[in-house]
C-alpha cells in the first residue's frame, strides 16, 4: 500500500492544534476536506485515530503511535518546500519579534546581538510595545513572536507561552525622596501620594490598579507618564512614586539616579514569557529561527539576570 503523505501532514497539524477548524485554517483547507482526509487515513490504518471531546481533539492509542511518523513527514515536506522556494527566489527568511518596553534594558542587546549574528541568514525586525499590544500583534500574525512581561494569563487560542524567567515590580523614587532610604514598603503607604504610571494598557499598571482597587487604596492622584521611560524620568525629577520592572530601572539604580523599593505585598513577581503560535502552524524557516533564538535567550539568561 502506498500512503498519501498529505494525509500524514493533515493528521500532524490536527493533532498538534487539537482542532479541526484551526487546522483547516492553517492548512488553507475547508473543514470538510480535513475531515475527509482524516477518514481516508483511518481507513488506511483500519483503526480510529482520534476522538472529539469538549476540550478538543484527543488521540487514540493508535493515533499517538502514528503521530511521530506523521510529524516527521510534515517536517521533511516543509523543509523541502523551503529549500525549493529559497533556491527559486533567492530569498532569506524573515523574523519579526516584539519586545515589551519593560524588558528593553534586559533583552534589547541580547536580541540585536543574535540578529547581527544571523544577518546573512535572516531579515530581522524588532518591534516595541506593551505586553497586551504585542500579544495582539502575534495573534494577528503581524509578529512571529514576542518577549513580554506577564502575559500568560487568558491567552487567545491558539497562542502559547513559554516561561523564560521572572521579573519583579518595584516602586521607584528620586534619591532626594523621603522614602529613598527605605528598602521596601507596603502599597497601603501610597494613600494620598502622587503615583507615576505608564500607559493604560501596561501590564504593570493593570496589576497595580487591580491591587489598589481591591484594598481600597486611593493615591493622591494618578500621573500618567506615557511610557515606562516617562515614569523613570518623572520619578528621577522627584515628581512622585513610580511603578516599574526592576530590570528596567536597574541601570539608574546602579548609578544612583533612582532608588528602587521592594513591594512588600505579595503578587508583584511577573513571568517573562515568549509568546507565539504553535510550531505546527509556523513555516519551517520561521520555526527553525525561533528555536535558535529561544536557545540564545535561554543561554544568555544567566548574563541577563538582575
Amino acid at each position: 500500500m502506498r500512503l498519501n503523505p498529505r494525509y500524514l501532514v493533515v493528521f500532524c497539524v490536527v493533532a498538534e492544534l487539537r482542532s479541526l477548524s484551526r487546522a483547516a485554517e492553517v492548512l488553507n483547507l475547508s473543514q470538510p476536506a480535513v475531515s475527509k482526509t482524516l477518514k481516508a487515513l483511518e481507513d488506511a490504518v483500519r483503526q480510529p485515530l482520534y476522538e472529539r471531546t469538549p476540550q478538543g481533539i484527543t488521540l487514540t492509542e493508535a493515533g499517538k503511535s502514528l503521530l511521530p511518523y506523521a510529524c516527521a513527514v510534515n517536517r521533511s515536506l516543509a523543509q523541502a518546500t523551503r529549500f525549493i522556494e529559497e533556491k527559486r527566489h533567492s530569498r532569506i527568511p524573515s523574523l519579526e519579534v516584539g519586545l515589551a518596553w519593560s524588558l528593553i534594558p534586559r533583552y534589547q542587546v541580547v536580541l540585536l546581538d543574535w540578529a547581527m549574528a544571523q544577518q546573512t541568514h535572516c531579515d530581522f525586525r524588532l518591534v516595541h510595545g506593551t505586553t497586551l499590544e504585542l500579544i495582539a500583534q502575534v495573534y494577528q500574525r503581524d509578529l512571529d513572536g514576542a518577549l513580554v512581561l506577564g502575559g500568560s494569563e487568558a491567552l487567545p487560542e491558539p497562542l502559547q507561552a513559554r516561561r523564560l524567567t521572572t521579573d519583579e515590580a518595584v516602586l521607584v523614587v528620586a534619591p532626594t525622596h523621603p522614602w529613598a532610604g527605605m528598602g521596601g514598603l507596603s502599597l497601603g503607604q501610597l494613600e494620598n501620594m502622587p503615583l507615576l504610571v505608564p500607559q493604560r494598557n501596561s501590564r504593570l499598571r493593570l496589576r497595580l490598579e487591580q491591587f489598589l482597587e481591591r484594598y481600597g487604596i486611593v493615591p493622591e492622584r494618578w500621573v500618567e507618564c506615557g511610557s515606562l521611560f516617562g515614569v523613570k524620568a518623572a520619578a528621577a525629577a522627584g515628581l512622585g512614586v513610580g511603578i516599574a520592572a526592576r530590570s528596567f530601572v536597574q541601570p539608574e539604580v546602579e548609578v544612583g539616579t533612582l532608588r528602587a523599593l521592594f513591594i512588600e505585598d505579595p503578587g508583584f513577581s511577573l513571568g517573562v514569557h515568549w509568546i507565539s503560535h504553535p510550531e505546527a502552524s509556523q513555516g519551517v524557516a520561521t520555526r527553525e529561527l525561533m528555536g535558535h533564538l529561544w536557545r540564545s535567550l535561554s543561554t544568555a539568561q544567566g548574563l541577563a539576570k538582575v
